[in-house]
């Protein structure tokens, strides 16, 4: 330590204050400099930034693993393990130099302190907190203090859920980070995430995709909390307790306070907060994380760098030696002084530490880092087996060796943990490609493992980015192209589209999700939702401004009896009716859907009801006309029941109350629409295609028949159909038809057809002709079954048509059974009964036939 120190400057703030911006600035004002980070990923950094300012020639990055050194370079941008101290600069900066008091790394950044100087000006930056160890150490260090430029706030407990965008959650170990990770792409539609033992091309490309705003959160561990600038408006901690590489603790409050300073970026406040499950923050340790008043570091570590290679027992010695300041801790158990401690102890390694040029060489070997933090014997196995072969082989490695090593990596094919193990292994040929002249082509397998690393981490950003971003949040997250959903989802016959991936399709205030969704966030799924959710508030505005013609049932011919009945505007289904009141009162509804609001709901079922409400009335307009005060009691009986039954009833019920009946009355029901026939009341203008099926769709609604089969109905207004579907007579007659075995017949053309049969009987018995079976389009037994139910008996003569004639009406019922079970009257048998009874007219008539 030197009293002439007036050259050093010592700059500390909090983060966001502009320490490293001042300081690189500064760097430029001298001919020559070094700048040490403490990390790789910021040493490149700013030797991005420096070689877009003064040229690439001039300036040199020297990393564990990666050298790039022109001849002419002034500028050298390192890791603060990596600063050369056989170089002679102006200027000399060192960043982060509280971590001196870092376990782990802490004694080289105070052998930085110590060692390295500028000709001109040395710049230490740092955290307030280190103020009185540089004092002491340099009494006469000038000391300038930053601001931060914006607050730093805290907010209380939040969940995931409720993290705004801009946001970091950071974790302690890297399944924890990839548990949050997914968890923010299911609900949030994506994170980048940030690991300390990511390469630097990976964490770089991450920080990209969230710098880029193709996600708005990010996962990290503490990693971020070494000057990486994002835009960061909010740090959520998912836990306030780390592993050292000893033990569990708690986060120092100037640990916490360093990470959540990145939230906030040059005049932009920030807040942080952790999760529930993370514990609870004494409100103390709250306010000096916001006014950035931490406890000043008391002690740093040290550790001797004057080592003595001449003996194992003299190096062992020098690694012992204590400080002299008692401020300082003497460092042990480094990780290079445990790896050297337990390979002296190997046979083979101990027989060869005779020289200096060996134990340097073994000691050298124990400093190559463990990437892949494995921290048992196959990394020690690792380093033995380097010492050997640069022992066995004059202190290089043979070609053959190494790229047996090297080629074993060169794979890029693995899920994300194994590409991290490769990645990690690369690293270590990597460093030593770059640290040492162990091997003959040392430029080559510098190229080489760094082609590998790169392609290795290329692949894993994009491992991660598949794992861990749901690609359709794109067109959601900070993209003011894609504000109009229009802009985002395509429609093809309803069918929605996010690009060429079908994500559904509308039907009518609905959408029916595919059952392959492309995407398994939730966070693209529910804003895809929000954007039909838009859509079908439009169609619903239309709806309620569309003509009530636009609705309908559809095709009511392809609606199955137990089914529910749909309305439909257009071909969408829209609606449903339900039961109500009476058979003619049914209630419209709204179909069910997450896209209906309460208030839609209400007014599409209202439209419906008015629509359903108005079809009954312009439809069956007789049905619905309150009969007048005045008209006769029998009549009012006769309509009443007619009117109950969609317009038609059987006459059987009223025949005595009919011969009471005067003309008056008759022009009564005239009036209402209704028409006396031979067997049925019948009501014309409801026997019509559109008021028949309609009837049908009500009697379906009111009475829930259960039968798996489709509405039996005609086919364009035919007057007669056959089928084998088992329906109650009450459907058959609310839909004006009358069913013989399974030929149905419509009621008035039964009228017709018994009015001609009734004329021919007055001139006797007659013969089956045309001008009965054609009206009602019937063959030549369905016209035999009508005769019969309308009492009538047959004869089959010689030609095979059939003569008839008024049966005994005690026979008739029975006739009609046999002829409803399919059985034919025996020819035989009817000759033998004429045979029995010589004078029947019958018997005469068979004679002249």
């Amino acid at each position: 330590m030197s009293s002439e120190d007036e050259n050093l400057l010592a700059i500390l703030g909090p983060t966001n204050t502009g320490k490293t911006f001042t300081a690189f600035e500064k760097l430029f004002s001298y001919s020559s400099g070094i700048f040490g980070f403490p990390l790789r990923l910021l040493a490149r950094e700013n030797y991005d930034k420096a070689v877009k300012r003064i040229g690439v020639s001039r300036v040199a990055l020297i990393t564990g693993e990666e050298k790039i050194y022109p001849k002419e370079a002034k500028y050298f941008f390192c890791t603060v393990e990596s600063m050369p101290n056989n170089i002679s600069v102006d200027c000399v900066i060192i960043d982060e130099v509280q971590l001196a008091a870092d376990y782990e790394r802490g004694h080289i950044f105070t052998d930085r302190i110590l060692n390295l100087k500028g000709n001109f000006q040395t710049i230490l930056l740092g955290s307030l907190n280190i103020e009185n160890i540089l004092k002491k150490i340099y009494p006469n260090i000038v000391i300038e203090k930053k601001k931060r430029f914006s607050q730093l706030t805290f907010l209380r407990k939040q969940n995931f859920s409720k993290l705004e965008p801009r946001s970091a959650i950071i974790a302690f170990n890297i399944n924890k980070v990839y548990e949050i990770a997914e968890n923010i792409r299911t609900h949030k539609g994506g994170t980048a995430v940030v690991l300390g033992s990511l390469s630097p091309r990976t964490r770089n490309a991450q920080v990209e995709v969230y710098e880029n705003k193709n996600v708005d959160y990010l996962v990290a561990t503490d990693a971020i909390g070494m000057g990486l600038n994002l835009n960061i408006n909010h740090v959520s901690f998912s836990s306030l307790e780390k592993f050292d590489g000893r033990y569990n603790r708690n986060l120092a409050p100037n640990e916490i306070g360093q990470i959540a300073g990145r939230a906030g970026r040059y005049k932009k406040d920030g807040t942080f907060s952790y999760t529930k499950e993370a514990g609870n923050l004494d409100p103390l340790v709250i306010q000096q994380i916001e006014t950035h008043n931490f406890d000043n570091i008391q002690k740093i570590y040290w550790r001797n760098n004057d080592l003595d290679f001449n003996s194992i027992e003299l190096l062992l010695s020098s690694l012992k030696k204590y400080p002299i300041q008692n401020f300082f801790i003497h460092k042990k158990n480094a990780l290079d002084e445990i790896n050297f401690r337990n390979l002296i102890h190997d046979n083979e390694i101990r027989k060869n530490l005779i020289s200096k040029k060996n134990l340097n060489l073994l000691w050298d070997i124990c400093q190559i880092p463990d990437f892949e933090k494995l921290f048992n014997d196959n990394y020690l196995l690792l380093l033995k087996n380097i010492f050997l072969t640069l022992i066995d082989n004059n202190y290089s490695i043979p070609e053959d060796w190494i790229r047996n090593k090297v080629s074993r990596l060169n794979n890029f094919g693995g899920g994300i943990p194994e590409l991290s193990i490769k990645i990690s292994q690369i690293r270590t040929w990597t460093y030593i490609s770059n640290n040492h002249d162990w091997c003959k082509n040392s430029y080559y397998w510098r190229e080489k493992t760094q082609e590998i690393e790169n392609k290795l981490s290329d692949q894993l950003h994009n491992s991660l980015t598949k794992k861990f971003i749901d690609y359709s949040s794109k067109y959601f997250i900070g993209n003011p192209k894609f504000n109009n959903f229009e802009d985002i989802l395509v429609k093809n016959n309803n069918e929605i589209y996010l690009e060429n991936n079908k994500f559904g399709i509308l039907k009518g205030f609905d959408l029916i999700e595919d059952k392959k969704i492309f995407s398994q966030s939730l966070f693209s799924i529910s804003n895809i939702k929000k954007s039909v959710r838009k859509m079908i508030d439009e169609k619903i505005e239309n709806f309620l401004n569309a003509p009530l013609d636009s609705i309908s049932f559809g095709e009511i011919s392809k609606s199955k009896i137990k089914d529910e009945t749909f309305i439909y505007w257009g071909e969408e289904p829209v609606g449903k009716l339900k039961k109500g009141k009476s058979i003619y009162k049914p209630t419209a509804d709204s179909l069910n859907s997450e896209y209906l609001s309460s208030e839609n709901k209400l007014m599409v079922s209202a439209k419906l009801q008015k629509w359903i409400d108005n079809h009954i009335s312009d439809t069956l307009h007789p049905l619905i006309l309150n009969l007048d005060e005045n008209i006769n009691s029998d009549i009012r009986a006769i309509a009443f029941n007619c009117l109950e039954n969609f317009g038609n009833y059987p006459i059987e019920n009223f025949k005595n109350d009919l011969k009471k009946i005067t003309n008056e009355s008759k022009l009564q029901l005239s009036k209402l629409g209704v028409r006396i026939g031979a067997k049925y009341f019948f009501t014309p203008s409801l026997l019509k295609k559109k008021p028949l099926e309609l009837s049908a769709i009500l009697w379906k609604t009111y009475y829930q028949y259960e039968i798996n089969e489709y509405l039996p109905l005609p086919l364009n207004g035919r007057v007669s159909f056959t089928s084998e579907i088992k329906m109650p007579d009450n459907y058959w007659q609310s839909i004006g038809y009358i069913k013989i075995n399974n030929f149905l017949f419509r009621i008035d053309v039964f009228e017709k057809i018994f009015f001609i049969a009734r004329q021919k009987m007055k001139k006797g018995p007659f013969l089956e002709s045309s001008d009965l079976m054609n009206p009602i389009g019937c063959n030549s037994d369905q016209l035999k079954d009508i005769m019969i139910y309308c009492g009538y008996d047959y004869l089959t003569i010689s030609d095979q048509k059939k003569l008839f004639f008024l049966a005994n009406k005690k026979k008739v019922t029975k006739k009609f059974k046999k002829n409803n079970s399919n059985t034919r009257i025996n020819k035989k048998n009817d000759k033998n009964k004429i045979k029995k009874d010589p004078n029947s007219p019958f018997a005469v008539l068979e004679k002249l036939l």
